[in-house]
């Protein structure tokens, strides 16, 4: 018991030095020039071919799930199966933006 109370004396005293000591946070810059706008322009198009892609994802797995319901097959057991990576997929894709402000 004494070893785990050193352990954790020793632990809690290092993260109060860590958390004094100054770290360096240099702010975002700009591109230079046109490739500023370029960039933006790029990553816009990107995020929104996925989203559209994320809904034509969806909708395949609806009309799969119609289709498998109706026909008695491992189709809609299959479209749920892929649910989560579109879901997962379109999540990230939306989230992207927000992750990528919080890091400027």
């Amino acid at each position: 018991m004494y070893l785990l109370t050193t352990t954790t004396d020793y632990l809690a005293t290092a993260s109060d030095y860590l958390a004094q000591a100054a770290v360096p946070d240099p702010p975002a810059k700009e591109l230079p020039g046109k490739l500023g706008t370029f960039m933006n322009d790029l990553i816009g198009w990107g995020k929104m071919i996925c989203l559209g892609l994320s809904v034509l994802g969806i909708l395949a797995i609806g009309s799969m799930l119609a289709v498998g319901l109706r026909g008695r097959s491992d189709t809609a057991k299959n479209a749920l199966g892929h649910l989560p990576y579109v879901i997962l997929g379109t999540v990230l894709t939306g989230g992207s933006a927000g992750l990528i402000q919080a890091f400027q």
